[in-house]
């Protein structure tokens, strides 16, 4: 069961900054310890966090967490742990007060490279990490994810009478976001008539897409809807407007 929001937590994501709640300061004595971290990913127009999406709906696959010492300045970049773990271990750093940072990759299968930033964001205040083991999960990371929405329809009729009159079996809606040369596909059964694609990459403002009606063997495109360009909301998904196949 997830925390509840209705306390204070210590991290911040895209839409807000937390409080401090359990993140203590200070000098946390000699020797050397090892911080547990925790998170969760969060629709962008979930603001009240109450439906936590899965690494593979939005199309994640792993987590980097830096550790930053406050009083000497080293960097500390753990390895990339498994997004589905929803969860790491830090390797033992010296005993000390740090800030932490948290960065959300996706999946290179999905998105052509293993460096495309879902989400990014260094957590509020510091936390103390004494010689040995220290928790810090009970206030969980909330990763930010946006993605484009649509649904569809035939001009003559709903999708769910007329996909097999047409030939259609599947929708796939494309985006390709500034400065990419890869088109992300998320397939759909024609028939459900909407769709929310995988997470679009933190960073670019702008974002071409496409959606597709495919034959049974998804290799034919039947008919193809050019959306052009869109600028990429800060705050909200991209909302399309409802599109319609002409049959």
């Amino acid at each position: 069961m997830l925390s509840s929001h209705s306390r204070q937590l210590c991290f911040a994501g895209i839409l807000a900054t937390f409080a401090l709640a359990g993140c203590g300061s200070g000098h946390s004595g000699g020797g050397s310890g090892y911080a547990t971290f925790a998170w969760y990913i969060f629709d962008i127009e979930d603001t009240s966090y109450t439906t936590a999406l899965t690494c593979a709906e939005v199309g994640a696959a792993s987590v980097v967490v830096t550790l930053t010492n406050q009083t000497t300045g080293t960097v500390y970049t753990q390895p990339a742990a498994s997004c589905a773990a929803r969860g790491m271990t830090s390797a033992n750093v010296p005993a000390g007060s740090y800030t932490a940072g948290f960065d959300l990759y996706g999946d290179p299968t999905i998105y052509g490279n293993s460096t495309t930033l879902l989400d990014s964001f260094d957590a509020t205040g510091t936390y103390p990490i004494f010689a040995g083991a220290n928790d810090f999960t009970s206030d969980y990371a909330p990763f930010i994810a946006r993605s484009f929405t649509v649904s569809w329809a035939f001009s003559s009729g709903s999708a769910f009478n007329l996909c097999a009159s047409a030939g259609g079996s599947y929708v796939d809606l494309d985006f390709a976001v500034a400065g990419s040369t890869t088109w992300v596909t998320s397939s759909f059964n024609c028939t459900t008539g909407s769709g929310v694609s995988y997470a679009i990459p933190y960073g670019p403002t702008t974002a071409q897409w496409k959606l597709y009606l495919v034959d049974s063997t998804g290799t034919v495109d039947l008919q193809v809807i050019d959306g052009g360009t869109v600028t990429l909301p800060t705050t909200t998904n991209v909302n399309l407007a409802a599109q319609y196949f002409t049959y």
